[in-house]
């Protein structure tokens, strides 16, 4: 018998699961509007809400940072991602399918999907609360893509934060504890 948690990360995961056998046709991130775009770091894309992936069947989905399980994890959607902001928040647009990282993925069948969950608790408690942090997508060239809630600020490594960052490689993946297995 499957314990609840299992059970929860199954649940989780179906949605992101349609994706594979698709392929990516456009990407669109949504960030605040600062005047110009502010998210292509060196090693990563960052991005204050969220990816909009549309397959080439036409079907949007989309990661943005969300309060499902915990105050900020991984959300994921299919559908337009413009119904998650206000008006007033000012949420830009920028098409980024030629950028080289996606130019790569784009038209690659997606054969991978996989969750990695981790965990706060309050001091002097040993009740643990459990939430995705981080999703990895892999490709058939065997490319992947890690998305996270995560922040770099100040030079300092933030998890479960109200941010989406993009990996397209696993050694950077790793040299900011992204898709570790924190429970399961």
């Amino acid at each position: 018998m499957k314990k609840p948690l299992e059970i929860e990360i199954i649940n989780y995961e179906k949605p992101i699961k349609e994706l594979i056998g698709k392929t990516i046709f456009d990407v669109n991130y949504y960030e605040i509007d600062y005047g110009e775009p502010l998210w292509n770091e060196t090693e990563f894309h960052s991005l204050d809400y969220g990816v909009e992936i549309i397959t080439s069947d036409k079907n949007p989905y989309y990661f943005i940072w969300g309060n499902e399980f915990t105050q900020y994890d991984v959300k994921f959607r299919k559908g337009n991602i413009s119904t998650e902001f206000s008006n007033e928040n000012g949420a830009k647009k920028h098409n980024v399918k030629n950028n080289q990282n996606w130019s790569e993925l784009c038209g690659k069948k997606i054969i991978g999907i996989e969750s990695f969950w981790s965990y706060w608790s309050l001091i002097n408690d040993k009740k643990r609360k459990y939430y995705p942090q981080d999703v990895r997508i892999e490709f058939e060239n065997g490319k992947e893509i890690w998305i996270s809630a995560f922040e770099f600020r100040d030079n300092t490594m933030m998890p479960m934060q109200d941010h989406i960052t993009i990996f397209f490689d696993k050694v950077t993946a790793e040299k900011y504890k992204i898709g570790i297995k924190n429970v399961g």
